[in-house]
């Protein structure tokens, strides 16, 4: 299992490869959820350990939450949470 410092640098490693603009990472609320049943993308309806990254981007004048979601056993990221729903990870 990765560890929170891990899942901080493989959040921050895949935003800035990808480019996607964000303005903070909040590495205090980094946060294990362990047997979290997956909703979203290849690993749906799965029981996974998941490490949720969160990060803020700015929306116009406010700054909005989101996440990048990890499998907190391999390290590999699952999708990033926006408030409109989740983006699939393409590698």
């Amino acid at each position: 299992m990765i560890t929170k410092e891990e899942a901080y640098k493989k959040a921050k490693e895949y935003l800035d490869k990808s480019n996607t603009q964000y303005i903070t990472i909040d590495s205090d609320s980094i946060k294990l959820e362990e047997n979290e049943v997956v909703s979203y993308g290849k690993n749906e309806g799965n029981k996974l350990n998941i490490f949720s990254v969160c990060f803020g981007q700015l929306w116009g004048m406010e700054e909005r939450s989101m996440f990048v979601d990890i499998n907190a056993d391999t390290g590999e990221i699952l999708y990033i949470m926006t408030p409109h729903g989740y983006i699939d990870i393409k590698e």
